[in-house]
């Protein structure tokens, strides 16, 4: 402890006064302050002057605290591989890795919170696609950087700011009565395997992707029901399937149980030529050689002429939706009251095996 000598005892009772204060304002830690951290602060100071300190410091735990940027490409990789671990399907897998590789070939080096809204837009007007198309790009790429967000790799999530691509309603692509019972007697005596898929989408409202994994166990002919397992369904939830119409059952009680051992890849053959003897469906190799047009049956057309068809003959779009596992029924509403009439939904339920 160092003595400390006053002239008079005025100036020593100042003193006292002073440091008394001091002690009271900041404690008696300020005298444990290393005289080397004293100078390191003084030479902080002169080198960035009038900086406050505590910014200098805040700035500083930001920077060097932050956990390594990851690139875009990095991300999808984590992303992917996440999706697999969740369970999605193989099939939505499928189509988010190939719309974040497009997008990683031109941003895959760029750290993932340097990417923004105004990139992701740029690049989504340069696509050559259509609306609804862009819609399901903006809605891969929003997903995966909302993981990012959840996973802390970035500030904020950029893909929320970029606006959805407006769609203009369009009628929903169904077969004629004739063209679905032509579509079922073209194979009825050739391949009676496929008559009853195609019947799962055409009198139960099944999307291909469903009729590819159910099971012959599923289908409880019993009680007229179909049992969509959680790990088979679209959204990840059981889902049972019953109210089917007659003609249904009938097409699948001559359905032979091998059917539902196929794998996707021959069911898509197998459709792909029954629609063929239909003359639904020429492709356009088969056009090149023939000289004629090539020929196409709307997307996903089974699925829709039910949902058209169930919708005319009941007007009940609530009762549709619950079969067809719609949670909103304001989208059958607007796309599907009115497509098709009574008189020919009556017809269509009417389609049996001969």
């Amino acid at each position: 402890m160092k003595t400390r000598f006053f002239g008079s005892e005025r100036e020593r009772d100042r003193f006292i006064r002073t440091f008394s204060r001091q002690l009271a304002e900041h404690g008696t830690d300020v005298f444990s302050i290393d005289k080397a951290r004293v100078r390191r602060w003084q030479e902080a100071d002169e080198l960035t002057g009038l900086a406050d300190p505590v910014e200098m410091a805040q700035l500083w735990v930001r920077v060097q605290g932050r956990p390594r940027q990851r690139t875009l490409h990095e991300g999808v990789v984590a992303y992917l591989e996440h999706l697999r671990l969740a369970g999605r399907t193989s099939e939505y897998i499928a189509h988010a890795q190939k719309s974040l590789y497009r997008f990683a070939a031109q941003y895959g080096g760029h750290g993932l919170d340097a990417i923004t809204a105004e990139q992701i837009s740029g690049y989504l007007g340069q696509l050559p696609f259509q609306p609804i198309t862009l819609r399901h790009e903006r809605s891969y790429l929003a997903s995966a950087f909302k993981w990012f967000y959840r996973q802390e790799w970035i500030a904020r999530s950029p893909g929320d700011a970029v606006a959805v691509p407006a769609v203009v309603g369009e009628e929903p692509g169904i077969l004629t009565v004739e063209e679905t019972e032509r579509l079922l007697r073209a194979s009825e005596g050739v391949d009676p395997a496929i008559c009853g898929l195609l019947a799962l989408g055409a009198f139960a409202g099944m999307r291909s992707s469903a009729i590819e994994r159910v099971r012959w166990e599923e289908i409880d002919f019993a009680n007229r029901g179909i049992l969509i397992p959680a790990d088979k369904a679209k959204k990840r939830r059981r889902h049972y399937i019953e109210g089917l119409p007659d003609n249904l059952w009938t097409w699948l009680e001559r359905t032979p149980k091998a059917a539902f051992r196929l794998t996707p890849r021959q069911i898509a053959k197998a459709r792909e030529q029954a629609y063929e003897r239909a003359g639904l469906l020429v492709s356009r190799a088969t056009a090149r050689k023939q000289g004629v047009s090539a020929k196409f049956p709307p997307k996903n057309c089974l699925r829709h002429s039910f949902v058209s068809y169930h919708v005319a003959l009941y007007q009940d779009p609530g009762k549709t939706a619950l079969l067809v596992s719609h949670r909103n029924q304001d989208i059958l509403w607007r796309h599907y009251l009115g497509v098709a009439h009574r008189q020919a939904a009556e017809r269509y339920f009417s389609i049996m095996p001969v």
